[in-house]
């Protein structure tokens, strides 16, 4: 009795983590090359914290020559769930970034999963999800990739109105290059689709509203955050790096600013990142205050709410296993400065030096 007790605990337990492991839908292949059955989750992926395994097979010498004409190309993906279990899909992808499409030997790309039949509640109304790639060949830039991916997650710890990204160890098999292999970080964005219906608001499309439309504790949260990781790259007015959500109970004078795109800020100090000429500083690593002018007790909330996330966002830094020791001190030295002067009462006075 308790051996056929055992075996079924055995099976009932596998069964529940094959279903907790497997992410996408598709072709499902196994190390012997059979099929096994369709696979339908409910998963969202970027509730896991385990970095995904994805192979993306592609000409990427096609990609790179046609990054600048915003056309969608063909290429397989396969997610892998264990070593002997993957999930295979053709997707389509295409080059996005301004900047980071001329700069960057692979630029981070739109990932289009409309007709890859991918079934997924938490997909389901989402055309394409954006992707954060290694740009460059270099290890540097592996570790500009990391720090991003953990400025993105900072702001979780703040506030959850973020963007949710998901770490992926990203395989390239080229094509046009005799399927050479190459292995590289990067990472899953969010899609704002999935954004607004998780916190149950509606995208803002308009690029007139200025920072007095924002809900104040919003917004100014988004700009410490922003002043404490050392961005300046992003206005509310045309929306530039910053998406707009309309959120219930706010009405017309009390949207909400989500930032993203870190890769010029100083936690991550990218040896391509120079601030714009107009703020009169020399280096990202410089901070630069944009949110609004407050009095100074106004500001001392919001920064008093950032300094009780003091340990749990250095803990999130130190204990973050996919980045060297010495990146990890960058960051900390470099959040720490914030911390010391916020607690010492003299960041108010350096935020009016600039607000707008």
């Amino acid at each position: 009795m308790k051996l056929i007790l055992t075996f079924r605990i055995l099976v009932v337990s596998a069964f529940l983590f094959f279903n907790y492991s497997v992410h996408l839908m598709g072709q499902v292949t196994v190390d012997d090359g059979s099929i096994v059955d369709t696979i339908d989750t409910q998963l969202d992926i970027f509730e896991v914290e385990e970095p995904m395994i994805i192979t993306l097979t592609l000409d990427l010498k096609k990609y790179q020559k046609t990054k600048f004409k915003g056309e969608y190309m063909p290429a397989d993906l396969s997610y892998h769930i264990n070593d002997s279990v993957r999930i295979e899909k053709n997707i389509r992808l295409k080059a996005r970034g301004a900047f980071r499409r001329s700069y960057c030997t692979f630029a981070p790309f739109w990932l289009n999963i409309r007709k890859s039949d991918i079934k997924n509640q938490h997909l389901e109304d989402v055309k394409r999800v954006k992707v954060v790639t290694q740009c460059r060949g270099s290890s540097l830039h592996g570790t500009y990739v990391l720090k991003e991916y953990l400025a993105y997650r900072i702001y979780n710890v703040l506030s959850p109105k973020s963007f949710r990204t998901r770490l992926v160890r990203m395989k390239y098999i080229d094509t046009g290059r005799k399927n050479k292999v190459t292995e590289s970080w990067a990472f899953l964005i969010e899609p704002e689709e999935m954004l607004a219906e998780r916190l149950n608001g509606i995208a803002i499309d308009n690029d007139e509203l200025g920072m007095r439309f924002m809900e104040p504790s919003e917004m100014d949260l988004a700009a410490l955050f922003q002043y404490m990781i050392g961005n300046s790259d992003y206005t509310i007015p045309r929306r530039h790096n910053v998406k707009i959500l309309g959120l219930p109970g706010y009405g017309s004078t009390g949207y909400t600013p989500v930032p993203y795109d870190f890769d010029y800020s100083g936690i991550v100090n990218a040896d391509y990142a120079i601030p714009g000429e107009i703020l009169g500083i020399k280096s990202v690593t410089e901070r630069y205050y944009l949110g609004p002018c407050r009095e100074t007790h106004e500001y001392r909330e919001s920064i008093d709410y950032i300094i009780t996330h003091k340990d749990e966002i250095l803990d999130l830094i130190t204990s973050f296993p996919h980045l060297d020791p010495s990146g990890k001190k960058e960051i900390v030295d470099y959040l720490t400065e914030f911390f010391k002067l916020s607690e010492e009462h003299g960041l108010e006075i350096d935020l009016n030096r600039t607000c707008r």
